[in-house]
């Protein structure tokens, strides 16, 4: 066999092996990203509570401050978010839905009503479900957000929401991260103060 031939095929060799090692690497981390919220020991309202300190930044004026954020749990889905700057202080409450690596959030109760025009149903859930749960609600249905009809959040979204409907933060689990907009309504117009900040690690 040539010189060339072995130089060739060592070639292949060493390609073929860099790119099971790249495949496996892949593999790994989307697990890894995906058993974030999957330790069934942990409800979602527990991955995310404690205080966050970050800045709150005025929509209006684009003025910065120090902030933080306070969650504490109500239910297993379900938070307490009090936010504390200069001159802002304020509490609500949010359900949590569960995004993969992130945790998305909504109103609940008569604050849902308000934001949206109606109230949440049963077809609404905050854990996403195992494949072949079947709720059947967007067979019959014209579901406009996402393919995974088993993610809670692309569920909520489709069940519970019209697609130019608003939604203003999320919990970054794997980053302890909280981003949160909140209106503030001034008259005829509403403006946010925007939350964002790092979980304080224990």
């Amino acid at each position: 066999m040539s010189t060339f031939k072995i130089y060739v095929m060592k070639t292949i060799k060493r390609i073929y092996l860099m790119s099971f090692i790249v495949a496996a690497i892949f593999v790994v981390s989307c697990k890894k990203t995906d058993d974030i919220l999957e330790n069934k020991n942990q409800s979602l309202a527990s991955s995310v509570t404690g205080t966050y300190a970050g800045e709150l930044k005025n929509s209006q004026t684009n003025q910065t401050v120090p902030a933080s954020l306070t969650v504490s749990m109500q239910n297993d889905s379900m938070v307490a978010m009090h936010c504390v700057a200069d001159q802002f202080d304020t509490t609500i409450t949010m359900l949590l839905y569960q995004n993969y690596d992130s945790l998305m959030l909504c109103n609940t109760s008569q604050d849902f009503y308000e934001q949206y025009g109606h109230n949440l149903d049963n077809n609404n859930f905050c854990n996403s479900k195992a494949i072949g749960w079947d709720g059947g609600w967007c067979m019959g249905n014209n579901c406009w957000s996402g393919e995974d009809q088993w993610n809670a959040w692309t569920n909520h979204l489709n069940t519970q929401h019209d697609s130019n409907d608003p939604h203003f933060g999320a919990f970054n689990v794997q980053g302890n991260s909280c981003n949160y907009d909140f209106g503030i309504s001034d008259g005829n117009t509403t403006y946010y103060e925007s939350f964002n900040g790092f979980k304080n690690q224990k």
